[in-house]
């Protein structure tokens, strides 16, 4: 613009294509939907395992706080249960199904997993601390990093079938 005039606004399409994005990771949109769809079902399947273990009374990665009550252990198993619905919905997009709501559910699962990682940094920022978390609590905030971005990625990266669009009214 000549000088003295005010700079245009730059638009949605300009701004948006200076921030990255998870579509932009090299690794993920290189990767293809099938083999994304297995790194998530192996994912889900560790992810139960870990909760299966500590549902049981294990307590390796929990500071020595294992869950020692019916309602912790009651808890803690569901959590597992969740991780192998997960697994279930990655294997059926890793067979190639575009069902919607496997589609959906995946963006869902993703979405909750990253939540939780932007909640718990958000608690460690706001308090200046890890809360005594330490390496065990980082380890696992990443690992839930890396499971939102796998799950999030599966479902944006997954074709959805092509919803019938809405005719335009006519006025007459």
């Amino acid at each position: 613009p000549p000088a003295g005039s005010p700079r245009p606004k730059p638009r949605l399409r300009e701004l948006s294509s200076s921030f990255p994005t998870v579509a932009d990771m090299r690794f993920l949109r290189t990767t293809s939907v099938a083999r994304l769809a297995q790194l998530t079902v192996l994912w889900g399947v560790v992810f139960a395992l870990v909760h299966a273990y500590w549902a049981a009374g294990g307590d390796a990665g929990t500071n020595g706080d294992p869950a020692d009550t019916l309602g912790a252990q009651t808890y803690i198993a569901f959590i597992a249960v969740l991780g192998l619905a997960g697994a279930a919905v990655a294997r059926g997009l890793a067979r190639g199904s575009r069902r919607r709501t496997l589609i959906l559910l995946a963006r869902a699962g993703g979405a909750a997993l990253l939540l939780g990682v932007v909640v718990g940094t958000g608690r460690w920022l706001a308090d200046w601390s890890l809360d005594g978390d330490g390496a065990a609590g980082i380890a696992i905030t990443l690992y839930f990093l890396l499971g939102g971005l796998l799950f999030s990625t599966l479902g944006w990266r997954a074709d959805t079938p092509r919803l019938p669009q809405a005719r335009a009214a006519t006025v007459r």
